[in-house]
């Protein structure tokens, strides 16, 4: 019964992925984060970014920030998912502010979700 109720809450997701929050995606909306990716947000960002970060409720493989130097180095990273793992670090993908990574998990998070094509 798990499996099955996963897989009725995966394709409940999946509706919500292209009925929802696809149709938010526009040049303007990701203007609107790149300006302002820490606070408030519009309310159809903020439907986004919600939907986004929930990552379908599992922490293993989810994108995350990592302050890797304060106020300096933030990268991009990925949570094992277990105690006492680290974290994987992607040094390709390092930033030299907050919202700047911040930005850039935005960009990645969409990517990840076919949400966006460059």
């Amino acid at each position: 019964m798990i499996d099955q109720a996963r897989k009725v809450y995966l394709e409940k997701d999946k509706w919500i992925l292209e009925n929802n929050i696809k149709p938010l995606i526009t040049e303007e909306l990701i203007e609107e984060h790149r300006k302002n990716p820490i606070g408030r947000h519009s309310s159809e960002l903020s439907l986004v970014l919600n939907y986004l970060r929930r990552h379908h409720e599992e922490i293993k493989g989810k994108d995350l920030i990592i302050c890797m130097e304060p106020h300096k180095k933030w990268c991009l990273g990925e949570h094992p998912g277990e105690r006492g793992v680290p974290y994987k670090v992607f040094e390709e993908e390092c930033f030299g502010s907050r919202e700047a990574a911040e930005h850039g998990l935005f960009l990645k998070r969409l990517k990840k979700h076919g949400l966006l094509n460059n």
